[in-house]
């Protein structure tokens, strides 16, 4: 049966609502898990009916889809000023600036993550957040481009593309399943070593 698409709430109760019903949502993953998020879950939790959810929401998974989009708006923005941020350094603390962001920004919406990654087969190895490799790899193209000036065009390119996803998917593992006792400190360190030496070669 396909779900009808819900209207963007314009009055601001309905706003507040909507708002509660998602940040009640990202408690119960960070604190119970993606397992225990249900519909009922959700509305008890925020003191609402089931009815009133589902006037914002068809179920579980279109209120997930609501976290992903705004996790990934959020998570662009902020690497849209890493990458700024980074331009007019050298290799190494340029990447250090993205990695760091990206990380921070992985860690900060891991409850999310973690239900995305429950939801595909692939778990962790799958690409969960391709438009965040894809305008990653728009905006930090700039920072190979600018080091790496000798390469021919299709070199760069495929330069870039190895590293993102590289870029991605490590920050992924560094917030969402670090080894015990490991400092994310020096997980991050190791990613920009490893990074800039993909640059480098």
């Amino acid at each position: 049966m396909a779900h009808r698409e819900r209207a963007r709430p314009q009055q601001d109760r309905a706003v507040q609502t909507r708002r509660l019903l998602m940040e009640t949502a990202v408690v119960l993953l960070e604190r119970e898990g993606p397992d225990r998020l249900t519909t009922a879950a959700v509305s008890r939790a925020a003191h609402v009916s089931s009815g009133t959810f589902y006037r914002y929401f068809n179920d579980r998974s279109d209120l997930l889809a609501a976290l992903r989009e705004k996790m990934v708006a959020g998570i662009k923005d902020d690497l849209m000023e890493a990458v700024v941020e980074a331009l007019d350094l050298d290799v190494e603390p340029a990447l250090q600036v993205v990695v760091t962001a990206l990380v921070d920004g992985f860690e900060e919406h891991r409850g999310i993550l973690f239900a995305l990654v429950d939801q595909a087969p692939a778990g962790t190895n799958a690409n969960l957040l391709p438009e965040i490799e894809q305008d990653l790899r728009r905006l930090a193209s700039l920072l190979p481009r600018r080091h790496l000036r000798d390469l021919p065009t299709e070199q760069l390119d495929g330069v870039v593309f190895m590293l993102m996803g590289v870029l991605v998917s490590t920050c992924l593992r560094i917030a969402l399943t670090p080894p015990a006792g490991v400092p994310r400190e020096q997980l991050v360190d190791l990613a920009v070593a490893m990074i800039g030496a993909g640059l480098r070669g």
